[in-house]
Protein backbone atom coordinates (compact mmCIF):
# COMPACT_ATOMS: atom_id res chain seq x y z
CA UNK A 1 0.00 0.00 0.00
CA UNK A 2 3.12 2.19 0.73
CA UNK A 3 3.99 1.99 -2.96
CA UNK A 4 0.82 2.99 -4.41
CA UNK A 5 0.37 5.87 -1.94
CA UNK A 6 3.90 6.84 -3.27
CA UNK A 7 2.80 6.44 -6.46
CA UNK A 8 -0.09 8.29 -6.63
CA UNK A 9 1.82 11.32 -4.48
CA UNK A 10 4.16 11.17 -7.60
CA UNK A 11 1.96 10.91 -10.25
CA UNK A 12 -0.32 13.30 -9.91
CA UNK A 13 2.08 15.91 -9.52
CA UNK A 14 2.69 15.47 -13.02
CA UNK A 15 -0.21 13.93 -14.34
CA UNK A 16 -3.15 15.37 -12.48
CA UNK A 17 -5.01 18.25 -13.53
CA UNK A 18 -2.23 20.01 -15.18
CA UNK A 19 -1.74 24.16 -14.93
CA UNK A 20 -2.94 26.58 -17.69
CA UNK A 21 0.79 26.89 -18.13
CA UNK A 22 0.66 23.10 -19.28
CA UNK A 23 -2.46 23.51 -21.70
CA UNK A 24 -0.76 26.08 -23.29
CA UNK A 25 1.99 24.20 -23.85
CA UNK A 26 -0.26 21.26 -25.05
CA UNK A 27 -1.77 23.35 -27.90
CA UNK A 28 1.58 24.38 -29.29
CA UNK A 29 2.46 20.47 -29.27
CA UNK A 30 -0.43 19.59 -31.41
CA UNK A 31 0.59 22.08 -34.12
CA UNK A 32 4.14 19.29 -34.21
CA UNK A 33 3.61 17.58 -37.77
CA UNK A 34 5.86 14.88 -36.73
CA UNK A 35 3.05 12.31 -35.53
CA UNK A 36 5.32 9.88 -34.31
CA UNK A 37 6.75 11.99 -31.62
CA UNK A 38 3.58 13.26 -30.94
CA UNK A 39 2.46 9.49 -30.54
CA UNK A 40 5.66 8.07 -28.10
CA UNK A 41 5.54 11.60 -26.10
CA UNK A 42 3.54 11.30 -22.64
CA UNK A 43 1.94 14.72 -23.19
CA UNK A 44 -1.61 12.81 -24.46
CA UNK A 45 -2.00 11.00 -20.90
CA UNK A 46 -0.90 14.55 -19.44
CA UNK A 47 -4.10 16.05 -21.15
CA UNK A 48 -5.79 13.42 -20.71
CA UNK A 49 -6.47 13.77 -16.70
CA UNK A 50 -6.67 17.63 -17.29
CA UNK A 51 -10.26 19.04 -15.66
CA UNK A 52 -11.78 19.75 -18.97
CA UNK A 53 -13.39 16.29 -19.53
CA UNK A 54 -13.90 15.55 -15.59
CA UNK A 55 -11.38 12.63 -16.07
CA UNK A 56 -9.47 14.11 -14.04
CA UNK A 57 -11.99 14.84 -11.21
CA UNK A 58 -12.85 10.94 -11.23
CA UNK A 59 -8.99 10.30 -10.45
CA UNK A 60 -9.29 13.21 -8.07
CA UNK A 61 -12.05 11.48 -6.10
CA UNK A 62 -10.38 7.81 -6.10
CA UNK A 63 -7.13 9.28 -4.73
CA UNK A 64 -9.40 11.03 -1.56
CA UNK A 65 -11.01 7.74 -0.83
CA UNK A 66 -7.85 6.08 -1.21
CA UNK A 67 -6.17 8.30 1.00
CA UNK A 68 -8.91 8.08 3.62
CA UNK A 69 -8.82 4.31 3.93
CA UNK A 70 -5.06 4.15 4.72
CA UNK A 71 -6.08 6.72 7.74
CA UNK A 72 -8.91 5.10 8.82
CA UNK A 73 -8.11 0.86 8.02
CA UNK A 74 -4.66 0.97 8.81
CA UNK A 75 -3.85 1.51 12.17
CA UNK A 76 -0.22 1.63 13.47
CA UNK A 77 1.17 1.94 9.48
CA UNK A 78 3.21 5.35 10.80
CA UNK A 79 5.00 5.52 7.49
CA UNK A 80 1.67 4.96 5.44
CA UNK A 81 -0.01 6.91 7.10
CA UNK A 82 3.12 9.78 6.74
CA UNK A 83 3.11 9.37 3.08
CA UNK A 84 -0.22 10.00 2.81
CA UNK A 85 -0.29 13.37 4.59
CA UNK A 86 2.76 15.01 3.90
CA UNK A 87 3.36 13.82 0.48
CA UNK A 88 0.01 12.89 -1.52
CA UNK A 89 -2.49 14.84 0.34
CA UNK A 90 -0.76 17.97 1.31
CA UNK A 91 0.93 17.53 -2.47
CA UNK A 92 -2.54 18.07 -3.71
CA UNK A 93 -3.31 21.35 -2.01
CA UNK A 94 -1.00 22.94 -3.37
CA UNK A 95 -2.05 23.19 -6.67
CA UNK A 96 -4.56 25.91 -7.35
CA UNK A 97 -5.50 23.51 -10.53
CA UNK A 98 -6.95 21.19 -8.10
CA UNK A 99 -7.88 22.55 -5.00
CA UNK A 100 -10.90 24.20 -6.87
CA UNK A 101 -12.23 20.31 -7.70
CA UNK A 102 -10.99 19.32 -4.65
CA UNK A 103 -13.53 21.02 -2.23
CA UNK A 104 -16.87 20.00 -4.75
CA UNK A 105 -15.79 16.18 -4.06
CA UNK A 106 -18.15 14.60 -1.62
CA UNK A 107 -14.40 12.01 -0.92
CA UNK A 108 -13.41 15.40 0.59
CA UNK A 109 -16.31 16.75 2.32
CA UNK A 110 -15.74 12.96 3.99
CA UNK A 111 -12.15 13.27 4.89
CA UNK A 112 -13.28 16.18 6.68
CA UNK A 113 -16.15 15.24 8.52
CA UNK A 114 -13.83 11.99 9.54
CA UNK A 115 -11.16 14.47 10.76
CA UNK A 116 -13.42 16.74 12.56
CA UNK A 117 -15.69 14.28 14.90
CA UNK A 118 -14.85 10.47 14.12
CA UNK A 119 -11.87 9.20 17.30
CA UNK A 120 -10.50 7.00 15.32
CA UNK A 121 -8.16 9.78 13.15
CA UNK A 122 -7.18 10.10 16.79
CA UNK A 123 -5.19 7.48 16.60
CA UNK A 124 -2.97 8.79 14.10
CA UNK A 125 0.72 10.41 15.39
CA UNK A 126 0.08 13.59 16.33
CA UNK A 127 2.54 15.07 13.84
CA UNK A 128 0.97 13.66 10.93
CA UNK A 129 -2.68 15.25 12.83
CA UNK A 130 -0.89 18.08 12.40
CA UNK A 131 -0.22 18.19 8.58
CA UNK A 132 -3.68 16.72 7.93
CA UNK A 133 -5.38 19.74 9.72
CA UNK A 134 -3.19 22.40 8.03
CA UNK A 135 -4.08 20.69 4.63
CA UNK A 136 -7.66 20.57 5.14
CA UNK A 137 -7.26 24.39 6.20
CA UNK A 138 -5.45 25.35 3.13
CA UNK A 139 -7.84 23.61 0.55
CA UNK A 140 -10.73 26.06 2.34
CA UNK A 141 -9.03 28.71 -0.07
CA UNK A 142 -10.69 27.02 -3.08
CA UNK A 143 -14.15 27.58 -2.74
CA UNK A 144 -15.89 29.90 -4.50
CA UNK A 145 -16.16 33.07 -1.51
CA UNK A 146 -14.81 34.12 1.23
CA UNK A 147 -17.73 33.32 3.20
CA UNK A 148 -17.91 29.58 2.59
CA UNK A 149 -14.41 29.54 3.28
CA UNK A 150 -15.01 30.64 6.90
CA UNK A 151 -17.62 28.46 7.40
CA UNK A 152 -15.85 25.50 6.21
CA UNK A 153 -12.87 26.25 8.62
CA UNK A 154 -15.42 26.90 11.92
CA UNK A 155 -16.95 23.43 11.12
CA UNK A 156 -13.85 21.71 10.80
CA UNK A 157 -12.56 23.43 14.16
CA UNK A 158 -15.60 24.06 16.34
CA UNK A 159 -15.91 20.43 17.83
CA UNK A 160 -12.16 20.47 18.80
CA UNK A 161 -12.36 23.91 20.38
CA UNK A 162 -15.68 22.90 22.49
CA UNK A 163 -14.10 20.06 23.32
CA UNK A 164 -10.92 22.41 24.95
CA UNK A 165 -13.66 24.46 26.55
CA UNK A 166 -15.11 22.40 28.38
CA UNK A 167 -12.77 20.35 29.72
CA UNK A 168 -10.66 22.98 31.20
CA UNK A 169 -14.09 24.09 32.86
CA UNK A 170 -14.66 20.62 34.59
CA UNK A 171 -14.94 20.89 38.29
CA UNK A 172 -12.34 18.19 38.63
CA UNK A 173 -10.19 18.62 36.00
CA UNK A 174 -7.08 18.43 38.32
CA UNK A 175 -8.23 15.14 38.85
CA UNK A 176 -8.80 13.80 35.42
CA UNK A 177 -5.95 15.84 33.47
CA UNK A 178 -3.53 13.54 34.32
CA UNK A 179 -4.82 10.44 33.06
CA UNK A 180 -2.76 9.14 30.24
CA UNK A 181 -5.68 9.19 27.79
CA UNK A 182 -6.76 12.88 28.42
CA UNK A 183 -3.10 14.00 28.33
CA UNK A 184 -2.93 12.61 24.93
CA UNK A 185 -6.11 13.72 23.29
CA UNK A 186 -5.26 17.29 24.73
CA UNK A 187 -2.07 16.65 22.69
CA UNK A 188 -3.33 15.79 19.80
CA UNK A 189 -6.08 19.09 19.69
CA UNK A 190 -3.00 20.85 20.12
CA UNK A 191 -1.17 19.54 17.52
CA UNK A 192 -4.41 19.82 15.06
CA UNK A 193 -5.27 23.33 16.30
CA UNK A 194 -1.57 24.48 15.26
CA UNK A 195 -1.85 23.01 12.29
CA UNK A 196 -4.85 25.19 11.23
CA UNK A 197 -3.13 28.05 12.91
CA UNK A 198 -0.16 27.59 10.57
CA UNK A 199 -2.29 27.35 7.36
CA UNK A 200 -3.35 31.40 8.22
CA UNK A 201 -4.41 33.54 4.96
CA UNK A 202 -6.07 36.20 4.25
CA UNK A 203 -9.20 34.68 3.06
CA UNK A 204 -10.01 32.35 6.50
CA UNK A 205 -8.38 34.64 8.86
CA UNK A 206 -11.56 35.80 10.80
CA UNK A 207 -12.42 32.21 11.66
CA UNK A 208 -9.05 31.22 12.70
CA UNK A 209 -8.82 34.22 14.73
CA UNK A 210 -12.42 33.13 16.47
CA UNK A 211 -11.06 29.50 16.67
CA UNK A 212 -7.56 30.84 19.01
CA UNK A 213 -10.15 33.30 20.88
CA UNK A 214 -11.90 30.70 21.68
CA UNK A 215 -9.43 28.69 23.41
CA UNK A 216 -7.45 31.68 24.99
CA UNK A 217 -8.68 31.06 28.37
CA UNK A 218 -8.58 27.02 28.44
CA UNK A 219 -5.14 27.60 26.89
CA UNK A 220 -4.37 29.31 30.48
CA UNK A 221 -5.60 26.70 32.45
CA UNK A 222 -4.20 23.72 30.45
CA UNK A 223 -0.81 25.96 31.22
CA UNK A 224 -1.45 26.04 34.76
CA UNK A 225 -2.77 22.02 35.03
CA UNK A 226 -0.11 21.13 33.03
CA UNK A 227 2.80 22.95 34.32
CA UNK A 228 4.92 19.71 35.26
CA UNK A 229 4.42 17.87 31.73
CA UNK A 230 6.88 19.21 29.95
CA UNK A 231 5.35 17.84 26.40
CA UNK A 232 1.94 19.67 26.77
CA UNK A 233 3.44 23.10 27.75
CA UNK A 234 5.79 23.08 24.60
CA UNK A 235 2.74 22.55 22.38
CA UNK A 236 0.32 25.00 24.30
CA UNK A 237 3.34 27.68 23.53
CA UNK A 238 3.79 26.38 20.05
CA UNK A 239 0.02 26.94 19.16
CA UNK A 240 -0.06 30.34 20.56
CA UNK A 241 3.02 31.02 18.63
CA UNK A 242 1.99 29.75 15.71
CA UNK A 243 -1.84 31.65 15.91
CA UNK A 244 -0.30 34.87 16.75
CA UNK A 245 2.37 34.88 13.85
CA UNK A 246 -0.53 34.01 11.35
CA UNK A 247 -3.30 36.60 12.53
CA UNK A 248 -1.20 39.89 14.45
CA UNK A 249 -0.38 41.96 11.16
CA UNK A 250 -4.33 41.69 10.56
CA UNK A 251 -6.34 42.41 13.25
CA UNK A 252 -7.80 45.64 14.80
CA UNK A 253 -6.60 47.14 17.26
CA UNK A 254 -9.25 46.18 19.76
CA UNK A 255 -8.60 42.67 18.52
CA UNK A 256 -5.08 42.91 19.17
CA UNK A 257 -5.49 44.53 22.52
CA UNK A 258 -7.02 41.03 23.53
CA UNK A 259 -4.15 39.08 21.75
CA UNK A 260 -1.72 41.09 23.53
CA UNK A 261 -3.63 40.74 26.86
CA UNK A 262 -3.66 37.20 26.38
CA UNK A 263 -0.10 36.83 25.57
CA UNK A 264 1.10 39.14 28.50
CA UNK A 265 -0.98 36.37 31.09
CA UNK A 266 0.64 33.78 29.30
CA UNK A 267 4.37 34.96 30.03
CA UNK A 268 3.20 35.90 33.67
CA UNK A 269 2.07 32.49 34.29
CA UNK A 270 4.85 30.80 32.15
CA UNK A 271 6.85 32.88 35.08
CA UNK A 272 4.84 32.27 38.03
CA UNK A 273 5.21 28.79 37.64
CA UNK A 274 9.09 28.42 36.94
CA UNK A 275 8.82 26.62 33.80
CA UNK A 276 11.10 26.15 31.59
CA UNK A 277 14.69 26.63 34.06
CA UNK A 278 16.39 23.81 32.71
CA UNK A 279 19.85 23.06 34.63
CA UNK A 280 22.19 21.94 32.23
CA UNK A 281 24.33 20.27 34.83
CA UNK A 282 21.36 17.53 34.87
CA UNK A 283 22.70 16.88 31.13
CA UNK A 284 26.27 14.22 30.82
CA UNK A 285 27.70 17.40 28.84
CA UNK A 286 27.24 20.54 26.65
CA UNK A 287 28.31 18.71 23.88
CA UNK A 288 25.82 15.62 24.46
CA UNK A 289 22.92 17.53 25.70
CA UNK A 290 19.77 17.46 23.34
CA UNK A 291 18.53 21.45 22.36
CA UNK A 292 14.89 20.27 22.30
CA UNK A 293 15.18 20.36 26.21
CA UNK A 294 15.49 24.06 25.77
CA UNK A 295 12.52 24.31 23.08
CA UNK A 296 10.10 26.06 25.01
CA UNK A 297 12.28 28.87 25.97
CA UNK A 298 12.84 29.13 21.89
CA UNK A 299 9.03 29.03 21.25
CA UNK A 300 8.60 32.09 23.81
CA UNK A 301 11.23 34.81 21.88
CA UNK A 302 9.75 33.69 18.72
CA UNK A 303 6.56 34.71 20.53
CA UNK A 304 7.53 37.97 21.32
CA UNK A 305 8.87 38.44 18.04
CA UNK A 306 5.84 37.93 16.49
CA UNK A 307 3.99 40.47 18.49
CA UNK A 308 7.01 43.05 17.24
CA UNK A 309 6.19 42.38 14.13
CA UNK A 310 2.63 44.54 14.62
CA UNK A 311 4.91 47.42 14.78
CA UNK A 312 6.42 46.89 11.52
CA UNK A 313 3.42 45.59 9.21
CA UNK A 314 -0.07 46.47 10.35
CA UNK A 315 -3.25 46.04 8.25
CA UNK A 316 -5.64 48.08 11.18
CA UNK A 317 -7.59 50.63 10.79
CA UNK A 318 -6.64 52.52 14.32
CA UNK A 319 -3.46 52.37 16.33
CA UNK A 320 -3.32 49.74 19.39
CA UNK A 321 -2.32 52.49 21.66
CA UNK A 322 -6.27 53.72 21.27
CA UNK A 323 -7.61 50.69 23.26
CA UNK A 324 -4.68 51.49 26.03
CA UNK A 325 -2.23 48.77 25.05
CA UNK A 326 1.67 49.11 23.78
CA UNK A 327 2.93 46.06 22.38
CA UNK A 328 6.58 47.55 23.18
CA UNK A 329 5.70 47.39 26.46
CA UNK A 330 4.35 43.78 26.49
CA UNK A 331 7.24 42.59 24.75
CA UNK A 332 9.72 44.57 27.35
CA UNK A 333 8.17 42.60 30.24
CA UNK A 334 8.19 39.41 28.67
CA UNK A 335 11.75 40.04 27.63
CA UNK A 336 12.24 40.90 31.35
CA UNK A 337 10.33 37.52 32.46
CA UNK A 338 12.21 35.30 29.94
CA UNK A 339 15.88 36.49 30.25
CA UNK A 340 16.69 35.06 33.79
CA UNK A 341 15.98 32.43 32.36
CA UNK A 342 18.65 32.48 29.48
CA UNK A 343 22.05 31.80 30.93
CA UNK A 344 25.96 31.99 29.01
CA UNK A 345 25.44 27.76 28.70
CA UNK A 346 21.95 27.78 27.08
CA UNK A 347 23.74 29.77 24.35
CA UNK A 348 25.93 27.61 23.51
CA UNK A 349 23.15 25.75 21.72
CA UNK A 350 22.44 27.76 18.11
CA UNK A 351 18.96 27.81 17.93
CA UNK A 352 18.21 29.00 20.78
CA UNK A 353 20.85 31.59 20.88
CA UNK A 354 19.92 32.84 17.27
CA UNK A 355 16.24 33.48 18.51
CA UNK A 356 17.46 35.61 21.40
CA UNK A 357 19.61 37.93 20.22
CA UNK A 358 17.86 38.18 16.82
CA UNK A 359 14.86 39.31 19.29
CA UNK A 360 17.43 41.57 21.51
CA UNK A 361 18.48 43.23 18.96
CA UNK A 362 15.26 44.32 16.90
CA UNK A 363 14.17 45.49 20.47
CA UNK A 364 16.69 47.30 21.01
CA UNK A 365 16.80 48.97 17.31
CA UNK A 366 12.57 50.06 17.25
CA UNK A 367 12.07 50.16 21.02
CA UNK A 368 15.66 51.59 22.45
CA UNK A 369 13.93 54.06 24.66
CA UNK A 370 11.85 50.98 26.55
CA UNK A 371 15.68 49.80 27.95
CA UNK A 372 15.60 52.41 30.43
CA UNK A 373 12.54 51.12 32.34
CA UNK A 374 13.58 47.50 33.01
CA UNK A 375 15.33 46.91 36.91
CA UNK A 376 19.23 47.23 37.29
CA UNK A 377 19.11 43.25 37.23
CA UNK A 378 17.42 42.81 34.54
CA UNK A 379 19.38 45.29 32.70
CA UNK A 380 22.56 43.89 34.10
CA UNK A 381 21.75 40.11 32.66
CA UNK A 382 20.63 41.72 29.29
CA UNK A 383 24.68 43.29 29.35
CA UNK A 384 25.64 39.76 30.11
CA UNK A 385 24.51 38.39 27.72
CA UNK A 386 25.27 41.09 25.12
CA UNK A 387 29.05 40.65 26.25
CA UNK A 388 28.83 36.92 25.75
CA UNK A 389 27.13 36.84 22.27
CA UNK A 390 30.44 39.69 21.22
CA UNK A 391 32.56 36.72 21.89
CA UNK A 392 30.74 33.76 20.44
CA UNK A 393 32.10 31.51 18.02
CA UNK A 394 28.72 31.60 15.85
CA UNK A 395 29.02 35.14 13.17
CA UNK A 396 25.57 35.54 12.96
CA UNK A 397 25.19 35.78 16.55
CA UNK A 398 27.87 38.26 16.65
CA UNK A 399 26.42 40.39 14.05
CA UNK A 400 23.19 40.83 16.14
CA UNK A 401 24.58 41.42 19.37
CA UNK A 402 26.85 43.87 17.20
CA UNK A 403 23.75 45.45 16.08
CA UNK A 404 22.23 45.63 19.17
CA UNK A 405 25.15 47.31 20.77
CA UNK A 406 25.18 49.84 17.87
CA UNK A 407 21.39 50.53 18.84
CA UNK A 408 22.15 50.79 22.76
CA UNK A 409 24.73 53.21 21.94
CA UNK A 410 23.49 55.40 19.65
CA UNK A 411 20.06 56.25 21.24
CA UNK A 412 21.96 57.03 24.33
CA UNK A 413 24.21 59.51 22.20
CA UNK A 414 21.34 61.12 19.93
CA UNK A 415 19.39 61.43 23.80
CA UNK A 416 22.48 63.31 25.80
CA UNK A 417 22.94 65.66 22.40
CA UNK A 418 18.75 66.42 22.37
CA UNK A 419 19.20 66.90 26.70
CA UNK A 420 17.55 63.90 27.60
CA UNK A 421 18.97 61.64 30.27
CA UNK A 422 19.09 58.69 27.74
CA UNK A 423 20.57 55.26 29.28
CA UNK A 424 20.13 57.24 32.82
CA UNK A 425 21.92 55.82 35.55
CA UNK A 426 23.07 52.45 34.01
CA UNK A 427 25.34 54.75 31.80
CA UNK A 428 26.89 55.86 34.78
CA UNK A 429 29.81 54.75 36.41
CA UNK A 430 29.91 54.31 40.64
CA UNK A 431 31.24 53.29 43.96
CA UNK A 432 28.57 50.88 45.66
CA UNK A 433 28.36 51.10 49.63
CA UNK A 434 31.10 48.81 49.75
CA UNK A 435 33.94 50.67 47.49
CA UNK A 436 33.39 48.52 44.32
CA UNK A 437 33.97 50.05 41.56
CA UNK A 438 31.07 49.49 38.77
CA UNK A 439 31.93 50.51 35.13
CA UNK A 440 28.84 51.89 33.02
CA UNK A 441 27.47 49.88 30.88
CA UNK A 442 28.94 51.58 27.78
CA UNK A 443 32.47 51.66 28.99
CA UNK A 444 32.13 48.12 29.33
CA UNK A 445 30.78 47.26 25.90
CA UNK A 446 33.71 49.36 24.54
CA UNK A 447 36.61 47.09 26.17
CA UNK A 448 35.06 44.24 25.15
CA UNK A 449 34.37 45.03 21.59
CA UNK A 450 38.50 46.99 21.62
CA UNK A 451 39.51 43.49 22.72
CA UNK A 452 37.62 41.48 20.36
CA UNK A 453 38.66 43.74 17.34
CA UNK A 454 42.49 43.82 18.51
CA UNK A 455 43.43 40.08 20.25
CA UNK A 456 40.77 38.09 19.24
CA UNK A 457 40.09 36.07 15.93
CA UNK A 458 36.93 36.82 14.28
CA UNK A 459 35.26 36.80 10.59
CA UNK A 460 36.30 40.16 8.51
CA UNK A 461 33.02 39.81 7.62
CA UNK A 462 31.81 41.04 10.80
CA UNK A 463 34.68 44.44 10.80
CA UNK A 464 31.77 46.61 9.34
CA UNK A 465 29.02 45.22 11.57
CA UNK A 466 31.97 46.15 14.73
CA UNK A 467 32.78 49.20 13.10
CA UNK A 468 28.65 50.84 13.24
CA UNK A 469 29.05 49.77 17.00
CA UNK A 470 32.08 51.12 17.80
CA UNK A 471 31.72 54.32 16.67
CA UNK A 472 28.91 55.35 19.16
CA UNK A 473 30.69 54.16 21.71
CA UNK A 474 33.71 55.74 21.33
CA UNK A 475 31.12 58.54 20.86
CA UNK A 476 30.00 58.06 24.31
CA UNK A 477 32.75 57.40 26.23
CA UNK A 478 35.59 59.37 24.50
CA UNK A 479 37.71 59.40 27.92
CA UNK A 480 37.54 55.82 28.76
CA UNK A 481 38.49 55.14 24.67
CA UNK A 482 41.61 57.37 25.24
CA UNK A 483 42.72 55.55 28.50
CA UNK A 484 42.39 52.10 26.13
CA UNK A 485 44.20 53.33 23.44
CA UNK A 486 47.11 54.71 26.32
CA UNK A 487 47.62 51.71 28.01
CA UNK A 488 47.57 49.76 24.83
CA UNK A 489 50.15 52.10 23.32
CA UNK A 490 52.30 52.20 27.01
CA UNK A 491 52.24 48.14 26.59
CA UNK A 492 54.82 48.81 23.26
CA UNK A 493 57.90 48.58 24.26
CA UNK A 494 59.32 48.40 20.46
CA UNK A 495 59.59 51.54 19.17
CA UNK A 496 58.31 51.21 15.39
CA UNK A 497 55.08 49.56 16.88
CA UNK A 498 54.74 51.84 19.32
CA UNK A 499 54.50 54.87 16.71
CA UNK A 500 52.46 52.16 14.33
CA UNK A 501 49.79 52.25 17.41
CA UNK A 502 49.72 55.72 18.17
CA UNK A 503 49.22 56.78 14.39
CA UNK A 504 46.98 54.23 14.21
CA UNK A 505 44.45 54.89 17.02
CA UNK A 506 45.08 58.84 15.82
CA UNK A 507 43.63 58.14 12.24
CA UNK A 508 40.94 55.97 13.42
CA UNK A 509 38.76 58.75 14.36
CA UNK A 510 39.98 61.57 12.53
CA UNK A 511 40.52 60.26 8.83
CA UNK A 512 38.31 60.77 6.06
CA UNK A 513 36.93 63.84 7.57
CA UNK A 514 35.23 61.96 10.32
CA UNK A 515 32.54 64.21 12.55
CA UNK A 516 30.58 63.27 15.66
CA UNK A 517 27.25 62.92 14.12
CA UNK A 518 25.58 59.21 13.42
CA UNK A 519 24.64 59.66 9.66
CA UNK A 520 24.98 57.07 7.08
CA UNK A 521 27.98 59.29 5.45
CA UNK A 522 29.88 59.29 8.85
CA UNK A 523 29.34 55.65 9.53
CA UNK A 524 31.04 54.87 6.26
CA UNK A 525 33.91 56.77 6.84
CA UNK A 526 34.22 55.11 9.74
CA UNK A 527 34.24 51.57 8.64
CA UNK A 528 37.11 52.35 6.22
CA UNK A 529 39.21 53.47 8.77
CA UNK A 530 38.51 50.74 11.20
CA UNK A 531 39.08 48.62 8.18
CA UNK A 532 42.97 50.35 7.76
CA UNK A 533 43.49 50.42 11.39
CA UNK A 534 42.99 46.83 12.26
CA UNK A 535 44.79 46.20 8.40
CA UNK A 536 47.39 48.11 10.18
CA UNK A 537 47.84 46.87 13.71
CA UNK A 538 46.21 43.93 14.12
CA UNK A 539 48.82 41.68 13.18
CA UNK A 540 51.98 43.07 15.51
CA UNK A 541 49.41 43.14 18.79
CA UNK A 542 48.76 39.54 17.84
CA UNK A 543 53.11 38.78 17.80
CA UNK A 544 54.06 40.44 20.65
Amino acid sequence: MEAVVWFLARWSLTYLMPSEESVEHRSSYENCNDALLRSKHPTNALFSFSGENDRGKIVLDIIIRISLSTLVSYPGEKDLQALTCYQLLHGLVKRKSIITHLVTLDSWRDLANAFANERVILSLNAAHQRSLAQTLTVSACGMKTPESSNEYIRSLTSHMTAYLVELSSKNDLKAIAQQPDIILLVSCLLERLRGVARASEPRVQNAIYQMGFSVMNPVLTFLQTYKDESVVVYLLLKFVTDWVEGQIIYLEAQETAAVVEFCMRLLQLYSAHNIGKISVSLSNSLRTADADKYKDLRALLQLLSNLCSKDLVDFASEPIEAYGTNISQVVYTGLHIIAPLITPELLKYPKLCHSYFSLLSHLLEVYPEIIEQLSVEAFSHILGTLDFGLHHQDVEAVDLCLRAVKALASHHYKDRGAGKIGLGSHATSYNDPNGNFHESVLSRLLRSLMQLLLFEDYSTELVSSAADALLPLILCEQSVYQKLASELIERQTNPVFRFRLRNGFQSLTTSNNLSSTLDRINYQRFRKNLHSFIEDVWGFLHIV
